[in-house]
């Protein structure tokens, strides 16, 4: 009786191990590619926030991981490096108000961004991830409402590459 039990439940084990090694995603990427975010249909959000919200993006990854080569949209990977491609497309944009934020507050007149990214393998092509992120700008912020919004969608991207351990840090 206790080997129709045992064999069964170790066989569930070995199954589930295998799973959950063949999900295990490839080791950490030592070169970034930031795509332009581009505006998905009926969003009205600005050709020239599409390249400031790359740039916060590569800047913040860059802050994050010092020891990581960022590679403009296009470029080839730097030799002997694997090249994770950030790519994505905006979802939602509110410009806010600044003067709402201001008097009214609780979150009247905030700026959103909301996007959809996927992180993939450039040399493959498989996507690794795919996250929904939104950046909200919640206070009167110098520099830029828009941009504020862009950089809290930048900085919890490198959450999520750090949380993933898919790039590599210089610990």
């Amino acid at each position: 009786m206790k080997a129709r039990t045992i064999i069964p439940a170790a066989f569930l084990c070995a199954t589930v191990s295998f799973l959950n090694a063949a999900r295990q995603l490839p080791a950490p990427y030592t070169a970034v590619e930031v795509d332009r975010l581009v505006a998905a249909p009926g969003v009205a959000f600005p050709t020239d926030y599409q390249g400031a919200l790359a740039d916060d993006i590569a800047r913040e990854i860059s802050l994050a991981f010092p020891a990581v080569v960022i590679v403009r949209q296009g470029d080839p990977a730097p030799y002997g490096r694997a090249l994770l491609r950030i790519s994505g497309v905006v979802t939602r944009f509110q410009p806010g108000n600044r003067m709402k934020r201001q008097l009214i507050g609780l979150g009247a007149g905030a700026t959103v961004v909301e996007t959809q990214v996927w992180f993939i393998d450039a040399a493959s092509g498989q996507v690794l991830l795919n996250r929904q992120i939104k950046g909200v700008t919640w206070t009167g912020i110098a520099g830029g409402d828009s941009h504020a919004a862009g950089d809290s969608v930048a900085k919890k991207l490198t959450k999520i590459c750090n949380a993933a351990h898919l790039v590599a840090s210089n610990e």
